[in-house]
């Protein structure tokens, strides 16, 4: 009855270690990665895999599964390893040695890729010793046990649930290993002092605090003190609402299993019947069963006590043919479970079943007697070769401090003598690129005092410009407008005195004097546009499209970002004044059927796009000293403190891109 206990703490421990593990894995994990989408996927299969593995065990394999092949696809070698540990926790219990298999797959990678993240192997270790301890190999269990008592000593410190956790396989494993009654009781006790210690200061409601009131509850129940272990465990469950099935389950049983070592099978029935309600709960058969299994066994214990022999045979039948080869601690269970079969065919009549129970109780005693004692041999002999281990490291980290105090005064004088050599060095090559800077900043002062005449001269230019078109703009709407439209007026009298003026050829004359007019003043306004001084650059391009929209055929959009800022006149007029000759120039050379013109402003200045689906043509993309009017663009950009990049490719039309810095 005592290997029940033990076997069930180990089965959900497991489970509860690597989540505990796995989450503090995944959360580092996910902080180096975050800029990695590839690697921060797999660290939330792994995390939602371990969220699964108690109520949803079929979709937390997909998602360990997923994450095993999206880590070797990368390849994520760290992913990898925690992938293989999951998966091979949670074949544990069902297929040990899968199990067994994809540890033995994760140690080798990480020992070939030299890792050294004891969030990664620390779970894997413990995953290898409880497997290797279920199968009954000790020495091999013991191996990775000592391994791991090494990482929880180490700098590296782990959680505290994870720590906890630890230390009560470390107990189970102690109990498992140690014939010595008072041996046992000392190492478990200073296990649960180390966890209690470990657990200090953090709240009743941790997983850590939590796990210290099942260690004591073990630590009593290997003391036979039943009643201490019962009061721990119902603890355990009280503060613990949301457990998992197999954990609550492995709790109710070894609550189960005190009652019966106590000859109540009437208290432990009540347990029994609570474990089996949620054993059968759909969608966790595989989480649950080594649990079905065990209640079968504990159940027919508890019928055999009761004399109900009739109905514990079939019970013990199904539980041996369930239990065949799952395991060195169901071997004692299978013992016992001979021993009632031989007690109910007795107390029955059926004395000749009884016998053949017997000779195979007596068979696998006396077969377990041979390997307890085989046990204990290998116990002494691994003891003596980690006690040899620890040596030869002793002696290895000797040699090692000494080797690092000889490279350490070598490496000092190797360091006076490169210092030395480095400042000379460094002097020189301080001297040589002071002199060096000096040269490229009177260079760049050169050219910028040539950029600024270039520039300077633009805005001359610029300006006279603009001044003329003004003159002119004046000039054309005060003039010339003033007379055709006088002259509009005095024929439009002359027609109304005299009857000739009715005819057809008198009336068009009229009117194309009164369109004459109208684009006068047209040409006039574009030359010096109003809404700019008034409304700024946006509403200004706005009332340019819309003028010239119905002279072409094409679509012309537009769009405007940004909280307009106003700037000095004469720079927004030259931007205006930009914009207005490329889109005058994409109508006539690209046969576009959309323009499309976007005004951005920024905190910085203003960027134009200016965007057409029309054909591609060489000289207009092609700002070369021969295009007059793209070599005029290029020189107002400069002049307005802006750059221009042109791309263009056919089918896909020609696009504009200005960017100007807003003056100072």
């Amino acid at each position: 009855m005592k290997s029940i206990a033990m076997r069930t703490a180990l089965s959900w421990l497991l489970g509860w270690v690597c989540f505990c593990a796995g989450l503090g894995a995944v959360a580092l994990h996910a902080q180096e990665h975050r800029q990695a989408p590839d690697t921060a996927a797999i660290l939330q299969l792994l995390e939602k895999g371990d969220s699964l593995s108690n109520v949803q065990p079929d979709e937390a394999y997909d998602a360990y599964t997923r994450a095993l092949q999206l880590s070797r696809s990368i390849p994520y070698h760290k992913g990898t390893v925690m992938a293989l540990t999951r998966t091979g926790n949670w074949y544990f219990g069902n297929d040990m040695s899968l199990a067994i298999q994809y540890g033995r797959q994760a140690l080798q990678l990480y020992e070939e890729k030299e890792m050294a993240d004891v969030e990664i192997k620390a779970p894997l270790d413990m995953l290898l010793a409880e497997a290797y301890d279920e199968r009954g190999i000790v020495d091999s269990s013991a191996y990775f046990f000592y391994i791991l008592t090494n990482e929880m000593e180490g700098e590296q410190r782990m959680s505290p649930a994870f720590t906890t956790n630890v230390y009560i396989k470390l107990a189970v494993f102690w109990i498992h290993m140690n014939y010595d009654t008072a041996s046992t009781h000392r190492m478990v006790k200073l296990y649960v002092d180390n966890a209690r210690r470990v657990a200090e200061g953090l709240p009743e409601s941790s997983a850590a605090r939590r796990n210290v009131y099942f260690l004591q509850a073990l630590g009593f129940q290997a003391t036979h003190q039943f009643d201490s272990s019962r009061y721990y465990f119902e603890l355990f469950l009280e503060k613990s609402p949301r457990l998992g099935l197999p954990r609550k389950m492995s709790a109710l049983l070894n609550i189960a299993s005190t009652w019966l070592y106590t000859n109540r099978p009437d208290k432990a029935l009540d347990y029994i019947e609570q474990m089996e309600a949620l054993a059968h709960k759909p969608g966790h058969e595989a989480a649950t069963a080594y649990f079905i299994n065990e209640t079968s066994y504990l159940r027919a214990y508890a019928w055999f006590m009761q004399e109900r022999y009739s109905t514990t045979i079939p019970l013990l039948q199904q539980f041996l043919a369930r239990s065949e080869g799952k395991g060195k601690q169901l071997r004692f269970e299978m013992m016992d479970a001979h021993r009632m079969l031989a007690g109910c065919y007795e107390r029955m009549g059926l004395y000749k079943e009884a016998l053949e129970e017997s000779k195979i109780q007596r068979r696998q005693q006396d077969s377990l007697s041979r390997k307890d004692k085989l046990d204990m041999v290998n116990r002494l002999e691994m003891r003596y070769r980690l006690t040899q281990k620890d040596k030869t490291l002793a002696l290895q980290k000797l040699t090692i401090a000494e080797e690092r105090d000889k490279a350490r005064k070598r490496n000092f004088w190797m360091g006076i003598i490169a210092l030395v050599v480095a400042v000379l060095t460094i002097t020189g090559m301080l001297w040589q690129r002071n002199s060096l800077q000096k040269q490229k900043l009177q260079a760049e002062k050169l050219n910028g005092i040539q950029k600024e005449i270039e520039i300077t001269r633009l805005q001359a230019t610029v300006t006279g410009e603009e001044r003329e078109r003004k003159r002119l703009a004046r000039e054309l709407h005060d003039g010339v407008g003033g007379i055709l439209a006088a002259a509009r007026m005095s024929l439009s009298l002359f027609a109304q005195k005299q009857p000739l003026a009715t005819a057809a050829g008198w009336e068009e004359g009229l009117h194309l004097i009164e369109e004459a007019a109208i684009e006068l003043r047209k040409t006039a306004h574009n030359m010096l546009p109003d809404v700019l001084e008034a409304k700024g650059l946006e509403a200004a391009v706005r009332s340019f499209v819309s003028k010239i929209s119905c002279s072409y055929s094409a679509a012309l959009v537009v769009q405007s970002y940004g909280a307009e800022k106003r700037y000095a006149i004469s720079w927004e007029l030259a931007i205006y004044r930009i914009v207005q000759e490329l889109v005058q120039q994409m109508l006539k050379h690209t046969q576009a059927a959309q323009v499309i013109i976007q005004i951005d402003f920024e905190p910085a200045g203003v960027t134009v796009t200016i965007e057409d689906d029309g054909v591609v043509v060489p000289e207009y993309i092609q700002p070369a000293a021969s295009v007059s009017d793209f070599a005029a663009v290029e020189e107002r950009v400069r002049a307005a403190g802006g750059s221009m990049d042109i791309k263009s490719s056919p089918g896909a039309g020609t696009s504009i891109y200005l960017e100007f810095t807003a003056p100072a």
